[in-house]
């Protein structure tokens, strides 16, 4: 698992390992540092041999307001961790799945992905790396590897949202977007996916 905060990072990996039969294990790296990105890679192939499937969801680089506000600086900030540091840990994993027997990567975005509300930074850093994802799905699949662009498109239920939001009805179960993106992990032979969304049942559809 990799994210910055390393602290989060290994308690989470700790638990992971202590309440199921996998093995957690702790990474902590800036995706926006392309050699912190390569270093982390090498733990990993050194740790379990490669990768053969990847979750994509960064946080952070949430850069707020309008064209008129926003600058090139932080529109630059929001393409560092969502294209381009993306796209760096895909083709890494993406190397290591052409070189054994295929494999999956999901990327994690939200419906500023497909619609443009919100920040300009995030609508658009959201928009390039739904584009990356697809392009990716159109030129991997000839390797067995599928790459899937996956919308939550609604609230997740997590304890300080659902503590920020006390009057919303309608939260998503982590537990069932996980249940779901192993799913999706399983690699099929002869049918890729390469866009989902997922919403919360009572939640219109918006795109």
């Amino acid at each position: 698992m990799v994210a910055r905060s390393a602290e989060f990072l290994e308690t989470l990996a700790d638990e992971i390992t202590a309440e199921t039969d996998g093995e957690a294990v702790a990474v902590p790296t800036d995706v926006s540092d392309a050699d912190a990105v390569a270093a982390t890679y090498e733990t990993v192939r050194e740790r379990f041999g490669g990768v053969d499937v990847q979750v994509n969801n960064v946080a952070g680089a949430n850069v707020g307001g309008d064209t008129l506000s926003v600058t090139r600086e932080e529109l630059e900030t929001a393409f560092a961790v969502r294209v381009a540091g993306q796209y760096q840990c895909a083709r890494l994993a993406a190397q290591d799945m052409a070189d054994g027997d295929g494999g999956t990567i999901l990327w994690t975005t939200s419906q500023q992905a497909r619609l443009p509300r919100g920040s300009v930074a995030s609508v658009t850093a959201r928009q390039a790396a739904r584009g990356t994802a697809r392009a990716m799905a159109n030129n991997l699949g000839d390797h067995g590897i599928q790459s899937v662009h996956v919308v939550v498109d609604g609230w997740i239920a997590n304890p300080s949202l659902r503590e920020q939001y006390p009057d919303h009805d309608d939260w998503m179960d982590p537990d069932e977007i996980a249940a779901l993106y192993r799913e999706f992990a399983d690699d099929p032979e002869t049918v890729h996916a390469s866009e989902i969304d997922l919403r919360h049942p009572n939640d219109e559809l918006r795109f």
